[in-house]
């Protein structure tokens, strides 16, 4: 079959790409793939035993906030990555603003509080925390991110490097949210960078996926 044909057969009674139907598997798979991280969690490390004091209660939400605030901005950027055509018309940057937030507010603590506390503040709760807490949220994002891999490649991306690693960003911070539960480590500049580092290093693995799995 030469090109011009293929060309012809192609163009007859083309089907637009539903980009609502799209988003909402896409959404299933978040909503599945959250699920899934809340499940291992429980299953592996549980909760936090102290979580039902106000305090522990009050950080829980920090934790959660920043959390789903990455998966918010991540969210729609990754629909429209989806979409060809679309890709051009997308901010990227703001990806990066809960991160910047965090990091902000983090330094903020940090000038403001004691010298002497600044350690433990980076450091967390033990002397493994910010290990285990790397570790737990790349571990718990592994479920979410296979779940929005599958999502993805029911579009058509074109920035493949691009779109793996806002796929990492969102299912890191699903992976964080989950691990949220568990953590023991109550400061803001633990938050920022562990949890930061965590889902940047989900990024990095879904960028170097996208090439693969979305490729067409």
């Amino acid at each position: 079959m030469n090109t011009d044909r293929l060309i012809d057969i192609l163009s007859v009674d083309p089907e637009p790409v539903d980009s609502g139907q799209l988003g909402k598997v896409l959404l299933l798979a978040i909503v599945a793939g959250g699920a899934a991280a809340v499940a291992l969690m429980l299953a592996t490390v549980g909760l936090r035993p102290d979580l039902q004091s106000t305090a522990h209660l009050e950080w829980l939400a920090v934790k959660l906030l920043f959390a789903l605030s990455v998966i918010g901005a991540g969210v729609p950027l990754l629909s429209r990555s989806i979409c060809p055509g679309l890709e051009d018309e997308t901010n990227w940057v703001l990806i990066f603003l809960p991160f910047l937030a965090a990091i902000a507010v983090a330094l903020a603590v940090l000038l403001i509080g004691e010298p002497q506390a600044r350690g433990a503040m980076l450091r967390g709760a033990t002397s493994i925390s910010s290990a285990r807490c790397l570790l737990c949220i790349v571990f718990f994002a592994a479920l979410p991110l296979a779940a929005v891999i599958w999502a993805v490649r029911k579009g058509a991306p074109t920035r493949l490097k691009l779109c793996g690693g806002i796929a990492g960003i969102v299912a890191g911070g699903i992976g964080a949210a989950a691990y949220a539960f568990n953590c023991t480590s109550d400061t803001i500049p633990f938050i920022a960078i562990w949890y930061g580092m965590a889902i940047t290093l989900c990024a990095f693995i879904g960028a170097l996926l996208g090439p693969r799995v979305f490729r067409w």
